[in-house]
């Protein structure tokens, strides 16, 4: 599917991606940490929040429960359901390369991409307008920034291990917000003058209404991790957002020259 493709709002028959990739630390029979209760997948968050009132932020971090095959408009990103989850220490009091690797991913201080976008966005741009019909293209402005865009690496002390993580990004989803979400596997194509009204043949989207809308870019982030011999992969995310406005072609009518 074609530019990027859009999430299915369900898994289709025979398909599910609950268990390609990622970590557990509840569900051993899978990969990634899924919740069924509440269908959505918990990944560590990015920046962290202060820890509980009372909680050993060397022991644990912050989670959100991203959804994965939830409707499209059933959640905004500031309503993703949140939890602290801490790690006991191993027999020996020593944190265990798991929790490690937990920390370190929670001090990597990601950030956002800079979104580039025809249409400008209204933050950049006031009297910037799209139009109904004409296709937007999206893609990443400073993929050169590692914290943005990868490959980061940094490695660690923490608490006697010493622990290497290496972040990069697996896709970005837009939210066009009008209820559309456009998953793109790349950084996206800048857009030239030159192009037209030509679609995007990485990461686009065309509206279908007028409006003011809010788009923002999650960014799904693989941190591969090794700690003391042992070694996995954690997901994180992050965001960024920008305001765009949406109107319509206005025809221009000539009259013959009497």
């Amino acid at each position: 599917m074609d530019p990027g493709e859009i999430a299915p709002a369900q898994p289709l028959p025979g398909e599910s991606n609950y268990c390609q990739g990622g970590w557990t630390h509840d569900r051993p029979e899978c990969d990634q940490n899924i919740d069924p209760e509440l269908g959505c997948i918990w990944r560590m968050m990015s920046p962290q929040l202060p820890p509980p009132t009372g909680a050993d932020p060397s022991r644990g971090a912050w989670e959100e429960c991203v959804p994965e095959f939830a409707p499209i408009n059933a959640l905004i990103p500031a309503s993703y359901p949140q939890r602290w989850w801490e790690s006991p220490a191993g027999a020996d009091g020593q944190v265990a390369p798991l929790q490690a690797a937990r920390q370190l991913v929670a001090q990597l201080d990601l950030q956002g991409i800079e979104i580039g976008m025809v249409p400008r966005s209204l933050d950049s741009d006031a009297n910037a307008m799209g139009a109904v019909g004409l296709p937007a293209w999206m893609w990443v402005k400073n993929t050169g920034d590692v914290k943005s865009w990868g490959p980061y690496t940094v490695t660690r002390e923490i608490e006697g291990l010493t622990v290497t993580g290496t972040a990069r990004p697996l896709s970005v989803t837009w939210d066009m917000g009008d209820g559309a979400r456009v998953v793109c596997h790349d950084a996206g194509t800048p857009y030239n003058e030159s192009y037209g009204r030509q679609e995007s043949p990485t990461c686009g989207y065309t509206y279908e209404k007028t409006g003011n809308y809010t788009v923002t870019a999650t960014t799904n982030w693989q941190v591969e991790w090794s700690a003391a011999g042992e070694s996995g992969v954690l997901e994180t995310i992050t965001r960024s957002s920008e305001p765009v406005l949406i109107g319509e072609l206005q025809a221009v009518n000539v009259s013959p020259r009497g």
